[in-house]
């Protein structure tokens, strides 16, 4: 017969509030510790433990005492990662472990960058590509030209090329929830033009 796994009881987390309920019950109103366990539904164990807390400390709760070791990347390490991925959204993990040794002189492993990318709300994703040529100024004017004018009055064209000259890194850093982009320059090679009219006739 197999042997059969011993049942761990699930541990329970009582509240502040409650805690301090124990201490009226039992120096206010006079109850033992069993009453007051009955009373309020909680263990023994914990309903002694908040009276002893009580007496020694003049609180139902310690302070949590911070578990696991400390984390190699300090506030300022971290600060400097952001704007490492910020600056440079496609950048590797190597090269981001090779810039906190040289900036820092801070040596981690490459999992343990990925995880504080994590925990900072990064994530690697599809990089878009912005045209360092694009000005926003003008693009809003031509906006709000075109917004004058009927549609049935727009003629619509359209640029094609192709770009063989230049490569770039297909993903990239950024917060949850927002797009990965950079700007970058395109080589301009021999642009065509294509124009499609559409004409109606009514009788």
């Amino acid at each position: 017969m197999a042997r059969q796994r011993p049942i761990v009881p699930i541990r329970q987390h009582y509240s502040r509030d409650l805690k301090n309920r124990v201490i009226y019950q039992y120096y206010t109103l006079q109850l033992n510790t069993s009453e007051i366990s009955v009373n309020l539904n909680m263990m023994l164990r914990v309903v002694q433990r908040a009276i002893q807390n009580w007496n020694e400390i003049g609180d139902v709760c310690r302070e949590r005492r911070g578990r696991g070791r400390c984390r190699i990347l300090s506030s300022h390490n971290m600060q400097f990662l952001i704007a490492v991925v910020d600056r440079t959204p496609d950048i590797y993990l190597d090269e981001i472990q090779q810039e906190l040794l040289t900036q820092h002189g801070v040596d981690m492993s490459i999992g343990t960058i990925h995880n504080s990318l994590k925990r900072l709300g990064y994530s690697s994703k599809k990089l878009t590509r912005q045209a360092a040529e694009r000005q926003q100024e003008r693009r809003d004017e031509f906006f709000l030209k075109v917004g004058c004018i009927p549609p049935e009055y727009l003629v619509c064209a359209d640029e094609s090329a192709v770009n063989i000259l230049t490569t770039y890194r297909t993903n990239g850093w950024s917060t949850k929830g927002l797009r990965a982009w950079k700007t970058a320059k395109f080589v301009r090679g021999v642009w065509c033009v294509s124009t499609a009219c559409f004409f109606t006739t009514t009788d």
